[in-house]
């Protein structure tokens, strides 16, 4: 259960930021004989994120892994992906450029990440949050870390939390 003062933080929330491995996956990647790669994602992460969506908050995607698979997963959720993000600083010039571009501040945005490439966004958005199996880091500089690993529904918690924070029903 998510204290008071989180609940009211997160009422004013207007964009989920997420990394990719290790949020939207469990972290692990899969590679056949010829080089394709393949990940597990959630079908319940990706309803959560539809739901989202449709209640007005925005959700993007900032990974450092340049991969098909990441533009696939994202296409499809119809979500807004910058890949190939070398640091953590770099991922927070995404994070801070995304944010001016869409009229937010920093403030509105709660970023979820699982390793230490994403502390410097997670310092810098309003709400940091991170996933069970998040680095132990993390843990510590993060306001919430979700019941869930990476990958096995943990976005959809956030995307729930998010919607009870701000009273709405979700839309199915």
């Amino acid at each position: 259960m998510a204290d008071k003062n989180l609940l009211k933080d997160l009422a004013k929330i207007k964009l989920l930021a997420l990394d990719f491995d290790g949020v939207m996956t469990d972290g692990f990647v899969y590679q056949d004989q010829d080089g394709r790669e393949s990940v597990r994602c959630s079908r319940r992460d990706g309803m959560g994120i539809g739901i989202l969506r449709r209640s007005g908050v925005g959700v993007c995607v900032i990974s450092t892994e340049k991969n098909p698979v990441v533009s696939a997963r994202c296409q499809k959720l119809k979500i807004p992906c910058t890949q190939g993000v070398e640091s953590s600083g770099g991922k927070g010039e995404v994070l801070k450029k995304f944010v001016k571009d869409s009229g937010f501040s920093m403030k509105e945005v709660a970023y979820v990440g699982d390793d230490v490439n994403d502390f410097i966004p997670l310092k810098l958005s309003g709400i940091a949050m991170t996933v069970a199996d998040g680095h132990v880091l993390l843990k510590k500089i993060c306001r919430y870390v979700t019941k869930a690993k990476g990958g096995d529904h943990a976005v959809r918690e956030i995307c729930e939390l998010i919607l009870k924070a701000k009273n709405i029903k979700p839309k199915y």
